[in-house]
Formats: structure tokens, sequence, C-alpha cells
């Protein structure tokens, strides 16, 4: 049995040995396949010999492809291939000339003569020549051309292999795309590390539009690295990492390069105009990209020290970039721009100063979400906040993760107020609160302060959802509006104690309050249900208190006008001259009022149909037209009653009262008694005060019904017989009959002096003088009552005595003495007997008097 198997054995082993004896024959003498085909099998000039080594040449290989692959090959799998089979070359082969190798799909082109091999398809491409000595089992090789073809890369250089470890090495230059420049790489079972250095490249479009397609980049990353981002010229100092040829594995995340680029444009996104870099330092490490920009400048604006990172570039759903913006530029529109672009509305704009700003931008490009933070400080600056435009010393504005905005600034305000404020804004819902110390805050000139408040707590709400921005001051119920027209309005009548203007002018409340601008200059402002304390009344003699207001202010040029809406009364202002006018309006006024402080502007009154009380001396005068001026010190009032006029000055040095063509009956509301109808009378004052001055009035066609209590002096004239021929016609029920009179007086403190009295009646004149003590009311009068002409028909009857007593005038007279005091005067006379033996000088001493003051 044993010896059937040797024997079965043994016929194989001789058959073996017959096979490879013939067909080494074979070799030897050569073979040809001239053309050969069957099936998927062609073959086309096929040579094989065995001289040395083996001589292999064909024109046409092609076989079929007897296993599926499952992915193409790639460069990398027919390097590892080549390297793989290299120890074998040069061992089995003398020569390879096969100009078309064919299996499956792919076709190759494979030459080796003479110590140099060259291979090519379309994936892949080697022409290398070994070098002829050997050391320490490395050979040294030329590589003329290294294809990569599906990535684009030809290099050329210097090479060494251990075969035998299966040990690589390369060093010289490549070539891909735009990209030129140096590598060094080796290659241990099957892993490429590789060095690339000194890379120049003035575009990276084509390189990087072949890297998506082979790595299927994310497009924003894509944009990022060429197209947002491009550069005149770059420099890649190193680019190094590994790759698993056999299994296509690139280890992107151990990628690192270093390099520079010059002559950039960024683009923060693509609707943004572009940022213009000197150059950039750029590195790649862990998978992420970091650009620092020297120089750039974005629409004229600064932002050295400004970054980006993009991170991630090879994680399609993780990759993003963070924009790293700092200026030292104004941060205004400019800027926003580029936050606008990312859907993010920050209410703040630098109208002027100085501004230190980072603003840090993490967009992920998966899912779009963008998550801003910043930090702003500015100095002396005008910052628009919501179109509220605030001035700030100092202001720290932080902005944290996109929706929350932090405001700390100290002198903090408008041109109106100033405070250090601490703000909280929650950006999507455009709303925030506002904490301050509020130093002071004063609307309006510094001579009329509508509003001023010092070292107050502030409490308020901002709001800019809608088309306005609005601040609601809480703790003081006043609310801010900013927009086209800025407003502050308040129903809060306790803000009038915080209101200089509104207490001097005597405000004392209101239902609203609403002042509108569009500068904090021009100011409108409407009061509804004013109340206030002005002199003025209606003329059912209710006091005019309350009433609705609209006032224009110009705080520059210190002006405003306003007028009440029932049209009572209506003003105007320039810097220090206050004009009113009323209609209707009644007026009190006190010509002895003094301030603590000196009145600081002129007021000019401008009444129609006016009542004038005059409080100090409790007359009431009435004009139809009046104009009333005051200012420090002086007071002047020019009027016109229903006749005449009136004029009155008033300062320290004196006081000066001219009325002419006035009435009676305005004589006797300016003297506060009912002594005058009728007439026509003129009167003048001149004197250092009040209580000091010289004063004379002259009168015509008037009656005197109550001179020196002149009711009094007619029954008292009745009661005694021996008068009864006094009685003229003068004296009748309207008053005394003047024709004409004036009166020459004057007043020293308490006394008033009558230094003349002189008037004339139809039938009778009297004469007079004396004093009155207003204080002590004592009465010291002489009167002289001479009856004229023909009046006595008594002494015209007795010749002798007739010429006697009347003398050539035809008159003769009698003294009344008028004593006691103003309540209870006393009257007493002398008759006949003494007019005889005194003669009377009243008269003569009248027409003696200077009457001089009209003169």
């Amino acid at each position: 049995m044993a010896s059937k198997k040797i024997a079965k054995y043994g016929f194989f082993i001789k058959f073996l040995i017959i096979f490879v004896l013939s067909l080494v024959l074979l070799l030897k003498f050569g073979i040809k396949v001239e053309n050969l085909e069957f099936d998927e099998l062609r073959i086309e000039q096929l040579y094989i010999k065995l001289d040395k080594k083996l001589i292999l040449r064909a024109k046409e290989l092609k076989f079929p492809q007897l296993k599926v692959q499952k992915e193409e090959k790639t460069s990398g799998n027919y390097l590892i291939d080549v390297t793989q089979s290299a120890k074998w070359l040069d061992i089995l082969f003398q020569e390879i000339s096969l100009h078309s190798l064919k299996i499956g799909d792919n076709e190759l082109k494979i030459l080796f003569e003479n110590n140099s091999f060259f291979v090519d398809n379309k994936h892949f491409g080697l022409d290398v020549k070994m070098q002829e000595r050997e050391e320490a089992g490395v050979d040294n090789f030329n590589i003329s051309n290294l294809a990569f073809k599906d990535f684009n890369v030809t290099l050329s250089g210097f090479g060494s292999a251990d075969i035998k470890k299966q040990k690589y090495a390369f060093s010289g230059s490549f070539n891909s795309f735009e990209i030129n420049g140096r590598i060094d790489f080796t290659l241990v079972d099957g892993i490429l590390r590789y060095k690339a250095y000194d890379i120049k490249a003035n575009s990276l479009r084509d390189f990087m539009n072949d890297l998506d397609l082979k790595f299927n980049l994310n497009e924003d990353v894509k944009n990022w690295i060429y197209g947002f981002i491009i550069a005149q010229d770059y420099n890649i100092k190193e680019l190094n990492g590994k790759v698993d040829l056999e299994n296509s594995e690139f280890y992107l995340d151990d990628l690192n390069a270093t390099a520079v680029a010059k002559g950039l444009n960024v683009k923060f996104e693509k609707s943004l105009e572009a940022v213009d870099v000197k150059e950039a330092s750029i590195k790649l490490k862990n998978s992420n990209l970091y650009f620092d920009l020297l120089e750039p400048v974005y629409k004229g604006r600064k932002l050295d020290g400004s970054n980006l990172v993009i991170y991630n570039i090879f994680d399609e759903k993780e990759a993003g970039i963070l924009l790293n913006l700092k200026t030292r530029s104004m941060y205004d529109s400019v800027i926003n721009d580029i936050l606008k672009a990312y859907d993010i509305k920050i209410p703040i704009n630098q109208t002027s100063g100085k501004m230190d700003a980072t603003l840090l931008l993490d967009i992920n490009f998966d899912t779009i979400n963008v998550i801003a933070n910043g930090d702003f400080n500015a100095t002396n600056a005008g910052i628009d906040i919501a179109g509220a435009k605030f001035n700030a010393k100092n202001a720290d504005i932080k902005l944290i993760n996109t929706d929350t905005l932090k405001i700390d600034a100290k002198n903090f305000g408008l041109e109106f107020f100033n405070s250090d404020a601490r703000a909280n804004i929650d950006i999507n819902k455009s709303v925030g609160d506002i904490r301050a110390n509020l130093k002071n805050l004063d609307l309006g000139s510094d001579d009329a302060k509508i509003l001023s408040l010092k070292d107050e707590k502030i409490q308020a709400k901002l709001d800019f959802s809608g088309d306005d921005t609005k601040l609601n001051i809480l703790n003081f119920d006043l609310n801010l509006s900013f927009g086209d027209e800025n407003k502050i309005q308040t129903n809060n009548a306790s803000l009038i104690k915080h209101s200089p203007l509104l207490n001097q002018i005597g405000i004392s409340d209101f239902r609203d309050f609403t002042l509108t601008t569009k500068d904090f200059n021009t100011l409108n402002i409407d009061a509804n249900d004013l109340k206030f304390n002005l002199p003025f009344y209606h003329k059912d003699g209710t006091k005019y208190e309350v009433d609705d207001f609209n006032i224009d202010v110009n705080i520059q040029k210190l002006t405003s006008k306003g007028r009440s809406k029932s049209g009572l009364i209506k003003f105007n202002t320039k810097q220090s001259d206050v004009n009113i006018t009323t209609q209707n309006l009644n007026l009190q006024i006190d010509t002895n009022e003094t301030n603590d402080q000196e009145r600081l502007y002129a007021l000019n009154l401008y009444a129609k149909n006016a009542d004038v009380t005059i409080k100090d001396l409790n007359r009431t005068l009435a004009f139809k037209n009046l104009e009333f001026y005051e200012k420090a010190d002086e007071m002047i009032i020019r009027g016109f009653p229903s006749s005449g006029r009136f004029g009155f000055v008033k300062n320290n040095q004196k006081i000066d009262l001219d009325a002419t063509g006035i009435s009676g009956e305005f004589v006797n509301q300016f003297f506060g008694f009912n002594s005058f109808e009728s007439g026509n009378f003129r009167l003048k004052i001149l004197g250092e005060s009040k209580d000091l001055f010289k004063g004379e009035a002259r009168f015509h066609s008037a009656y005197i019904k109550d001179y020196i209590f002149y009711q009094q002096l007619l029954s008292f004239i009745n009661s005694v017989p021996a008068l009864l021929s006094f009685k003229t016609p003068d004296f009748n029920d309207k008053g005394f009959t003047v024709k004409s009179g004036k009166i020459l007086f004057e007043k020293d403190g308490s006394l008033i002096k009558f230094i003349a009295i002189d008037i004339e009646g139809s039938s009778a004149d009297i004469a007079g003088k004396g004093t009155i003590d207003l204080e002590s009311k004592v009465i010291n009068i002489d009167l002289e009552l001479k009856i004229l002409k023909d009046a006595s028909n008594i002494i015209d009857k007795i010749p002798v005595v007739n010429q006697i007593i009347l003398g050539k005038e035809r008159s003769f007279s009698t003294l009344i003495t008028i004593r006691g005091t103003t309540q209870k005067p006393e009257y007493s006379t002398q008759i006949l007997q003494d007019t005889l033996l005194s003669p009377f000088n009243i008269i003569k001493n009248i027409i003696e008097a200077p009457f001089l003051i009209f003169d």
C-alpha cells in the first residue's frame, strides 16, 4: 500500500521536474505569441525569454478582472503595490516592456531596463532610475516623475529604499495645480509621512476645488480657505502629516502647517465688502486653521490685532469659524454691518470719541448658528443706543452670547443730564433694565431750567422694540422716547419741585406734561391743566390759575414763545426779556414788592381790557390797553384808560407819574375815593419814593362830589345861617361844579401836605392848604370859600360895605377850618367881621405858589 503511494508521488514529482525543465528550455529559446485572443483574453506581440533573468515584452496584454474590487484603487494603492513588488523586480527581470497591460478596466504601461523603472496609468505614474551602488542594503535612486494623478501632485527628486525592510524615503520638489515647493517623505509599513516646505502659490482656487472633490469639504470651509479669503501670494513654510496608503486614511487631524499670505482680501460674509489685509500668518493645527492678520482695514477702519480661526475644518457637522475682530476705530455702522450680515442687531452706534473694541463671532457652518461676544470700551464718546444719542466719558459695553448687552458707563447721559449708569439689555426682546446714579439733570438754560435733578437714584426701563426707543424712569414716572422726534412725558406733578422755572413762575400742578424735540435744543411743550400762581384774574373776579399751554423753546438762542389754549395769554422770551400779552384778564401788582434775589430778566406785559390792582396802594385802575415793564429795581407802566393816557416809572432813584386827559372816575380809582365826576385831568408826581414826592393835579369841567368830605361841608354850610349866602349854584346835588382847578401837594412819610388848592367854579372859588396824616388820620386843612362876582345878593345891596367888602372883583370870602380826623372831621368858620379885621392870605399865597411841575 505504501509502495503504491510512493509510486504516485514519484510520478508527480517526475512530471513537475519535466514540466519545469521543459519550461526553462522554452524560455531559454524564447516564447513568442504574435496574436492570441480568446473571450476577454488578448495577447499581442508577446515575447518571453529567460536569459540571466527574464525578459518580458508585449505590445498588449489584456486579462479579465477575476476579482471584483470594492473600491477603485488610488494612486496611493499603486505606490504600495510598486514598493511591495520592487524586491522581485531586479531579482526576476532583466527587462520588462509592457506598452499596454489591461486588467479589467485598469490599464498600465510598465517599462524596466538598465535599472530604470517606468509605470503609468490614469491614477499613478512613476519614472525612477536605480543607482549602481548599494549601501548597507539601501538602494538609492533618482525619481524623474512620481505622479499622484488623482491628486494632481507630481514629484521629482532623490529617493532611497531598503527593500528588504520595506522602508522608503524621498526628498525633492512637487507641483500641484497652482502650488509648487519642496517635499520630504518616508514610507514605512504602508504609512507615508511627509513634510512639504518652501511652497509658493499665487492662488489656491484649483487646488481647493480639487480638494473639495476628493474629501467633500464643507462648503463654508472651502469658501473660507479660498473664496472669502484670497491672497495675491501664498508662501507655505511647512506642511506635514501622514497617510495610510493601504487604507487611504489621511489622518487629517494630525495635519500641521505654517504659512504666510500677502495682499489678502478677506470677506467676513459674501454680502460685505472685503477687508484689505497686508499680510496674514497662517497655521494649521489640530484641524484648526488660524489666521493672524497684519494691518487689516475694513472700509477705512483699522482692525489691528484681529484674527480668525476656521475650526474642525475636516468635520462637516462641527466645522465653523471664529472671527476675532479688534479695532480702535469708532464702533459705528461700518462695524455694525458685519453683525447685521449675520442677523445680529446690536443697538449701539458710536458717533464720536475713542473706542477699544473686541468682537468675537462663533459661526457654525452646518447650523449657521452665530454666537457673538464682545468687549467695547468707549472714551469721551458719543454713543447712539437704539436711536437715543448719549455721551459718555467712559463706557464698558459687553455683548454676551449674542442676546445680552451689559453697559457700565461713567459720566453717561445726554446734553441735559449726566449719570453713572448700569444697563442690562435683552437684545432678542429689545428691552433693558437701567440703574443709575443721576449726578445732574438740567433741562433748559441756566436762567430757565425746566427740570433740575441732582444726586438721585434712577430705575428705568428701556424698550426699543418699536419704531421709537422708550426710556421710562420708573421712580419719577418720567417717560422719554427717542426717534425722529424725541419726547419727554410725565403725569407726575411732584416733579414741579425739581423745576426752578416752574417754581419761579408759580406753577403748582398739571395733569400731563409733554416735551417734544429733535435735538434737545428746539423744544415744544404741551402742558394740560397747568395750575399756576400768576397775578391775573378773570373779569368775574376769580383767579386765572388753570389753563392748557403750548410752548416753543430754543435753548441755544435763549428764546421761547407760547400761548394758552384759552387765548387769554401768550408770551415770548428772548434771552433776558419776557414778553406777555393778555386779553380780558385783570392784573395785580405790588409797586413795593422786593425780592431776596434780584430779578435778572426784564418783564414786558401787554394787556388789553385789563383792570390793574395796585396791591400795596389798594387801588384798581381800568385800562383799555396797558404796557407793564419790570426788571430788577425798575418798574414802568404805560396805559390807556377809557380816556387819556397814564404813565408810571419807579426805580431806586425816583418815582415819576404822569397822567394826561384822564377822567374824574379814573382819578377816583387811583386815589381810592369817590370825589370827582367827569372832567379832564392831568396828574404829575415826582419824587424819590412813594413816601417822598411832590405832585400836581390840574383839571377842568368836573364835579367835586366828596372833596374833603364834600357832603359834610355842604351840611355844615346849611347849618350856619351866616354861610347860607355862600351856597352858590356851584354847590348842588351833583357836587361842586369846577371850571378849572389845580392842586399842589407833597408827601413825606405818612404826611400829605396840600401846598396849594385852587379850584375855580362858575360862581365860587375854593382855595386852601393843609395836611393830612395818613397814619394818625389827623386833618389840618384851611379852606377859603370865595363867592364870585354877583353871587352875593346880600352885600351887593349895601353900597358902602359893598365896595369895602367886595372890592373891585365884586366878591368876598370866608375861612372854613377842618380839624379832627378823617373819620370824624370838625368844621368851623370865621364870618364877615373876621374877614374885615384879618384879610385872608390863602388865595394870595395860592396865586403865588410855584405850580411849575408841568412847566
